[in-house]
Protein backbone atom coordinates (compact mmCIF):
# COMPACT_ATOMS: atom_id res chain seq x y z
CA UNK A 1 0.00 0.00 0.00
CA UNK A 2 1.70 3.34 -0.65
CA UNK A 3 0.54 6.47 0.64
CA UNK A 4 -1.49 7.65 -2.30
CA UNK A 5 -3.76 4.54 -2.04
CA UNK A 6 -3.91 5.54 1.51
CA UNK A 7 -4.97 8.83 1.11
CA UNK A 8 -7.29 7.71 -1.68
CA UNK A 9 -8.99 5.59 0.80
CA UNK A 10 -9.10 8.73 3.45
CA UNK A 11 -11.02 10.99 1.04
CA UNK A 12 -13.32 8.24 0.07
CA UNK A 13 -14.59 8.95 3.45
CA UNK A 14 -14.56 12.72 4.16
CA UNK A 15 -17.45 14.53 5.49
CA UNK A 16 -17.49 17.61 4.97
CA UNK A 17 -19.88 18.60 7.51
CA UNK A 18 -17.21 17.08 10.05
CA UNK A 19 -14.26 18.48 8.77
CA UNK A 20 -15.64 21.90 8.94
CA UNK A 21 -16.73 21.44 12.54
CA UNK A 22 -13.11 20.62 13.16
CA UNK A 23 -11.91 23.20 11.09
CA UNK A 24 -13.62 25.23 13.10
CA UNK A 25 -12.38 23.77 16.43
CA UNK A 26 -8.61 23.41 15.70
CA UNK A 27 -8.05 26.57 13.28
CA UNK A 28 -6.40 26.15 10.25
CA UNK A 29 -5.38 23.07 8.27
CA UNK A 30 -6.70 20.63 6.20
CA UNK A 31 -9.55 18.24 7.52
CA UNK A 32 -11.39 15.65 5.55
CA UNK A 33 -13.77 14.56 8.39
CA UNK A 34 -13.22 11.12 8.16
CA UNK A 35 -15.33 9.44 11.40
CA UNK A 36 -13.27 8.22 14.67
CA UNK A 37 -14.86 4.58 14.00
CA UNK A 38 -13.93 4.59 10.14
CA UNK A 39 -10.26 5.46 11.52
CA UNK A 40 -10.29 2.76 14.09
CA UNK A 41 -11.47 0.15 11.62
CA UNK A 42 -9.13 0.97 8.56
CA UNK A 43 -6.13 1.51 11.06
CA UNK A 44 -6.83 -2.33 12.52
CA UNK A 45 -6.96 -3.41 8.58
CA UNK A 46 -4.03 -1.82 7.65
CA UNK A 47 -1.78 -2.95 10.39
CA UNK A 48 -3.06 -6.16 9.80
CA UNK A 49 -2.04 -5.91 6.27
CA UNK A 50 1.55 -4.01 6.03
CA UNK A 51 4.13 -5.46 8.04
CA UNK A 52 7.26 -3.00 9.74
CA UNK A 53 8.84 -1.56 8.53
CA UNK A 54 7.09 -1.12 5.01
CA UNK A 55 4.23 0.40 7.55
CA UNK A 56 6.54 3.01 9.56
CA UNK A 57 6.99 4.37 6.08
CA UNK A 58 3.65 4.35 5.11
CA UNK A 59 3.28 6.30 8.39
CA UNK A 60 5.52 9.20 7.18
CA UNK A 61 4.08 9.23 3.83
CA UNK A 62 0.49 10.24 5.60
CA UNK A 63 2.29 12.03 7.93
CA UNK A 64 3.37 14.49 5.43
CA UNK A 65 0.73 15.26 3.76
CA UNK A 66 -0.15 17.48 6.88
CA UNK A 67 -4.16 16.35 6.62
CA UNK A 68 -5.25 16.41 10.11
CA UNK A 69 -6.87 12.49 9.66
CA UNK A 70 -4.13 11.73 7.79
CA UNK A 71 -1.63 12.40 10.80
CA UNK A 72 -4.36 10.58 13.01
CA UNK A 73 -4.03 7.70 10.92
CA UNK A 74 -0.16 7.90 10.53
CA UNK A 75 -0.25 7.66 14.88
CA UNK A 76 -2.86 4.83 14.52
CA UNK A 77 -0.42 2.68 12.47
CA UNK A 78 2.16 2.55 14.87
CA UNK A 79 0.18 1.96 17.82
CA UNK A 80 0.85 -1.90 18.42
CA UNK A 81 1.48 -3.55 21.63
CA UNK A 82 4.26 -5.97 20.65
CA UNK A 83 7.18 -4.72 18.10
CA UNK A 84 10.53 -5.85 17.42
CA UNK A 85 13.44 -3.18 17.45
CA UNK A 86 11.18 -0.31 17.93
CA UNK A 87 13.59 2.39 18.32
CA UNK A 88 13.00 3.87 14.83
CA UNK A 89 9.82 3.61 15.54
CA UNK A 90 9.44 5.28 19.24
CA UNK A 91 12.36 7.89 17.81
CA UNK A 92 9.29 9.06 15.51
CA UNK A 93 6.82 9.20 17.53
CA UNK A 94 8.63 11.68 19.56
CA UNK A 95 9.93 13.78 16.54
CA UNK A 96 5.93 13.84 16.04
CA UNK A 97 4.68 15.26 19.07
CA UNK A 98 7.16 17.87 18.89
CA UNK A 99 5.10 18.93 15.96
CA UNK A 100 1.66 17.98 16.81
CA UNK A 101 -0.52 21.28 16.93
CA UNK A 102 -3.54 19.00 18.12
CA UNK A 103 -4.53 17.48 21.03
CA UNK A 104 -6.40 14.87 19.14
CA UNK A 105 -2.97 14.38 17.27
CA UNK A 106 -1.14 14.39 20.37
CA UNK A 107 -3.55 11.75 22.01
CA UNK A 108 -3.29 9.69 19.39
CA UNK A 109 0.45 9.96 19.21
CA UNK A 110 0.71 9.20 22.92
CA UNK A 111 -1.72 6.05 22.75
CA UNK A 112 1.19 4.72 20.03
CA UNK A 113 4.14 5.56 22.24
CA UNK A 114 2.48 4.72 25.62
CA UNK A 115 2.38 1.10 24.11
CA UNK A 116 6.25 1.66 23.57
CA UNK A 117 6.89 2.71 27.15
CA UNK A 118 5.09 -0.30 28.35
CA UNK A 119 7.51 -2.57 26.81
CA UNK A 120 10.06 -0.62 28.10
CA UNK A 121 10.13 1.69 30.90
CA UNK A 122 13.25 3.55 30.17
CA UNK A 123 11.61 5.49 27.68
CA UNK A 124 9.94 7.36 30.48
CA UNK A 125 12.84 9.84 30.80
CA UNK A 126 10.75 11.25 27.45
CA UNK A 127 7.79 11.44 29.61
CA UNK A 128 9.60 13.24 32.41
CA UNK A 129 11.31 16.01 29.95
CA UNK A 130 8.09 16.81 28.52
CA UNK A 131 6.58 17.56 31.62
CA UNK A 132 8.95 20.71 31.78
CA UNK A 133 8.01 22.11 28.53
CA UNK A 134 6.53 26.07 27.99
CA UNK A 135 3.58 24.25 25.94
CA UNK A 136 0.50 22.87 27.39
CA UNK A 137 0.48 19.56 24.65
CA UNK A 138 3.73 19.03 25.13
CA UNK A 139 3.04 18.54 29.34
CA UNK A 140 -1.01 16.85 28.11
CA UNK A 141 1.35 14.72 26.09
CA UNK A 142 3.41 13.05 29.08
CA UNK A 143 0.15 12.85 31.23
CA UNK A 144 -1.25 10.63 28.12
CA UNK A 145 1.92 8.73 27.19
CA UNK A 146 2.37 7.50 31.00
CA UNK A 147 -1.63 6.84 31.22
CA UNK A 148 -1.45 3.01 30.91
CA UNK A 149 0.63 2.65 34.10
CA UNK A 150 -2.48 4.70 36.11
CA UNK A 151 -4.17 1.88 34.74
CA UNK A 152 -2.20 -1.09 35.67
CA UNK A 153 -4.33 -3.34 38.27
CA UNK A 154 -1.36 -5.24 39.41
CA UNK A 155 1.63 -3.29 38.59
CA UNK A 156 5.75 -4.83 38.99
CA UNK A 157 7.56 -3.38 41.20
CA UNK A 158 9.30 -1.97 38.27
CA UNK A 159 6.03 0.07 37.32
CA UNK A 160 5.36 0.84 41.19
CA UNK A 161 8.26 2.90 40.39
CA UNK A 162 7.27 4.51 37.54
CA UNK A 163 3.84 5.20 38.98
CA UNK A 164 5.83 6.88 42.08
CA UNK A 165 7.84 9.05 39.42
CA UNK A 166 4.58 10.58 37.98
CA UNK A 167 3.02 10.98 40.84
CA UNK A 168 6.03 13.61 41.95
CA UNK A 169 4.84 15.80 39.19
CA UNK A 170 1.32 14.42 39.11
CA UNK A 171 0.28 17.06 42.09
CA UNK A 172 1.63 20.45 40.16
CA UNK A 173 0.04 19.02 36.68
CA UNK A 174 -3.34 18.82 38.57
CA UNK A 175 -2.70 22.78 39.17
CA UNK A 176 -1.79 23.28 35.73
CA UNK A 177 -2.82 26.85 34.82
CA UNK A 178 -3.86 25.14 31.49
CA UNK A 179 -6.88 23.75 31.99
CA UNK A 180 -6.83 20.83 29.66
CA UNK A 181 -3.49 19.87 31.20
CA UNK A 182 -5.46 19.66 34.57
CA UNK A 183 -8.28 18.30 33.57
CA UNK A 184 -6.07 15.41 32.11
CA UNK A 185 -3.86 14.99 35.45
CA UNK A 186 -7.40 14.51 37.35
CA UNK A 187 -8.46 11.47 34.62
CA UNK A 188 -5.07 10.28 35.30
CA UNK A 189 -5.55 10.48 38.73
CA UNK A 190 -8.90 8.78 38.90
CA UNK A 191 -7.55 6.02 36.65
CA UNK A 192 -5.54 4.98 39.58
CA UNK A 193 -7.78 5.54 42.42
CA UNK A 194 -9.73 2.44 40.91
CA UNK A 195 -7.29 0.23 42.08
CA UNK A 196 -4.69 2.15 44.37
CA UNK A 197 -6.78 4.57 46.93
CA UNK A 198 -3.59 4.65 48.57
CA UNK A 199 -1.72 6.51 46.53
CA UNK A 200 -4.56 8.60 44.95
CA UNK A 201 -5.12 9.92 48.48
CA UNK A 202 -1.69 10.86 49.29
CA UNK A 203 -1.63 13.02 45.94
CA UNK A 204 -4.94 14.57 46.65
CA UNK A 205 -3.63 15.17 50.53
CA UNK A 206 -0.16 16.94 48.65
CA UNK A 207 -1.91 19.16 46.45
CA UNK A 208 -4.82 19.91 49.42
CA UNK A 209 -1.42 20.85 51.26
CA UNK A 210 0.63 23.20 49.20
CA UNK A 211 -3.24 24.70 48.83
CA UNK A 212 -3.30 25.75 52.22
CA UNK A 213 0.31 26.57 52.23
CA UNK A 214 -0.22 28.93 49.91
Amino acid sequence: MTPQDAMSALNAAADPTRAADLAARFGEGVYLGVAPATLEETARDWRQAVAFPERLDLARGLWATGVFDAQLMAAKLLTQARIKDDAEIWAQICDWLELATTWPVIDALSAAGGRRIAADLSKMETVHALVQSERGLDRRAALMLSMPLAKLAHPTDAEKLAIDDVLFWLTYALQDADKDVSRTAETWLKSLGKHDVKRAKMVRRVVQSRASDG
